[in-house]
């Protein structure tokens, strides 16, 4: 039964794992400070993020970027030009996602109808001083689950209980282009905040929903279902097909898989 349901609930992680992109305005912002420049030199141990440090010298403001991005972002309006061709998307347990299918997941939940007040509160921009085209943000997410989740014809009531998930910290890279090549998103930072058992960002609002999923990185029997719910089909995917994803990401793991060892 538990497997059914978190099968059932594999294409709402993947829809709505994309709604961290709209965003309340922000409530602080932290620059970055002259000592930058000193982790400049410092090279990634993973090949994949030494990539994305680029040239290291953005020619715009990253962090008004990010903030302009995550304000235009919170219309609800889905605006595929903030994304580059091989832009890629990935959360703790889901991902990597393309440009393309990212644009599909906006189309297939009606979230907004579920948590019609959902509000995210977001602060504490800050750039990577080991990489400027990269920019780190807060958010803490409360909303009243007052509208049906339909779920593909799966219809989980609402329950009317209001909802305040813990903090998770995300993050955005920008190209030397200014358009978003990738975007981490929805990593907890104290899961003994709020009341959704600290799952945040969309786990908080499954749980709040009625789905008591306890997915974490590594989780061998969440990775499984993911691949059984691709296999079947019609239920949406946690990552995009191998033939689709960006050649820069090289990163072997898919969804729910354990980190694959760097040396």
């Amino acid at each position: 039964k538990q497997a059914a349901t978190m099968l059932r609930s594999i294409s709402i992680i993947s829809v709505v794992l994309a709604t961290s992109l709209g965003n309340a305005a922000a409530f602080s912002a932290v620059a970055p400070t002259p000592s930058v420049a000193s982790g400049l030199d410092v090279k990634s141990k993973n090949a994949l993020f030494e990539y994305l440090k680029f040239d290291k010298n953005p020619q715009f403001d990253v962090l008004e970027k990010t903030k302009k991005y995550i304000g235009e972002q919170s219309s609800q309006e889905f605006s595929e030009d903030w994304y580059a061709a091989d832009y890629v998307l990935r959360g703790p347990v889901i991902g990597p996602i393309n440009r393309a299918d990212l644009a599909k997941s906006q189309k297939g939940l009606g979230i907004a109808a579920a948590f019609p007040d959902l509000k995210l509160d977001t602060f504490g921009y800050t750039i990577d001083p080991e990489n400027p085209y990269r920019c780190f943000y807060f958010q803490r997410w409360r909303g009243t689950h007052t509208g049906d989740l339909d779920n593909y014809g799966t219809v989980y009531p609402a329950t009317g209980i209001s909802m305040e998930t813990p903090v998770s910290v995300f993050s955005v890279v920008f190209n030397p282009e200014g358009q978003v090549i990738y975007e981490q998103v929805g990593a907890v930072v104290d899961r003994l905040e709020g009341n959704t058992e600290g799952k945040a960002a969309v786990f908080g609002m499954l749980h709040t929903a009625g789905l008591k999923l306890s997915a974490s990185p590594g989780d061998k029997t969440f990775a499984f279902i993911q691949r059984v719910g691709h296999f079947v089909g019609g239920l949406g995917r946690s990552w995009s097909k191998e033939e689709e994803i960006p050649a820069w990401w090289t990163s072997t793991s898919r969804g729910a898989d354990a980190t694959e060892k760097i040396e």
